[in-house]
């Protein structure tokens, strides 16, 4: 087998003000008692900025990753930065609901 040079690219985060919302909708993730509940809400545009939400649909679950699994299935149409801010928040929001502590949705 030939040995191939692969790039090796350093992270780097993308500064908030860089940040592309999906032009699809948004998410509200809420922890409870019982259960981590995600909202997701249908973009409300007016002169060309998001200004609210029409709610779409509500996942609710306990693993983040089934709920990643299970939102993917049904919104399969979002941007790929959009899930992977998603799954980042999901696992906040397990730890969260693990350790019977707030959870706070952070940005993008």
């Amino acid at each position: 087998m030939t040995e191939k040079k692969v790039p090796l690219i350093t992270s780097v985060k993308t500064p908030q003000s860089k940040v592309l919302l999906d032009p699809k909708g948004f998410f509200v993730i809420e922890v409870h008692k019982d259960r981590i509940v995600v909202e997701y809400y249908e973009n409300v545009v007016k002169n060309d900025k998001i200004v609210s939400g029409n709610l779409q649909k509500v996942f609710e679950g306990t693993h983040a990753d089934a709920l990643c699994d299970t939102i993917a299935r049904h919104l399969p149409e979002l941007r790929p930065e959009h899930y992977l801010y998603l799954g980042r928040e999901l696992m906040k929001a397990q730890q969260a609901f693990d350790n019977n502590t707030t959870y706070v949705q952070g940005g993008c």
